[in-house]
């Protein structure tokens, strides 16, 4: 599939994201624009993709990271996820395609800062949410004026792909990560998408395990089928 758009890559090894007694293999490789349909092929490859980065972890004699993705048609949501839309009714939701603005670079330095005590510039910025070789929206999330969450979601034919979601951390006690997950399986409905990728599923790691609550899920299995998650 990638041999049609004539697409090298390599192979990078290094420490892993998730774990510090881990060392990484991942493919990668870099292009400007993807069809939207290709891309959504891959991801059941297990790609993802960072701007214009995309890869694909080989790790040697682990299979942490899984793939997952939620039935957004079937998708009813729990009595605590409906606890935290009754506590969220006063936001205030916008969606547009991707694009810079200072306010959301400014909102996206502050949960970094806070949040993952990491310095970003601008350019990190730019290069890791902003430059985008697929259709991408923002959704942002505000309480009256005041910008409290911007959410980053690549728009492809049957699924949409949860790509990244930053928050302001004056606003921790409306579990917003929970709130723009339920929205943007919302907008899977009403844009009649089946899937709301979620990414890695990786259970011992507290910042990534909690994907497994939004169901019917699926995670993609080593022969490079779906399996319902149970």
């Amino acid at each position: 599939m990638l041999e049609q758009l004539n697409i090298k890559g390599f192979f990078s090894q290094g420490q892993c994201s998730y774990s510090s007694e881990r060392e990484s293999l991942t493919y990668v490789f870099w292009v400007e624009n993807m069809p939207s349909e290709i891309y959504e092929a891959i991801i059941s490859r297990g790609f993802r993709r960072s701007g214009f980065c995309f890869y694909r972890n080989l790790c040697l004699d682990c299979r942490s990271c899984i793939p997952i993705r939620v039935d957004a048609q079937k998708f009813k949501p729990s009595k605590s996820q409906r606890r935290v839309l009754r506590k969220n009714q006063d936001v205030r939701i916008t969606r547009h395609p991707v694009s810079f603005d200072h306010e959301g670079f400014l909102l996206y330095q502050k949960y970094c800062v806070q949040r993952h005590d990491s310095v970003k510039d601008k350019d990190d910025y730019i290069q890791f949410l902003i430059e985008s070789p697929v259709p991408t929206d923002m959704m942002r999330y505000y309480v009256e004026e005041h910008l409290i969450g911007i959410g980053w979601t690549d728009i492809l034919p049957n699924s949409l792909s949860s790509v990244y979601f930053a928050f302001d951390p004056d606003h921790s006690f409306r579990r917003l990560g929970v709130f723009s997950l339920l929205k943007e399986l919302e907008l899977c409905r009403k844009l009649q998408k089946k899937w709301l990728q979620l990414g890695f599923w990786i259970e011992d790691n507290h910042k990534m395990s909690y994907k497994n609550q939004y169901k019917p899920c699926q995670i993609l299995v080593k022969d490079g089928g779906w399996q319902e998650f149970v």
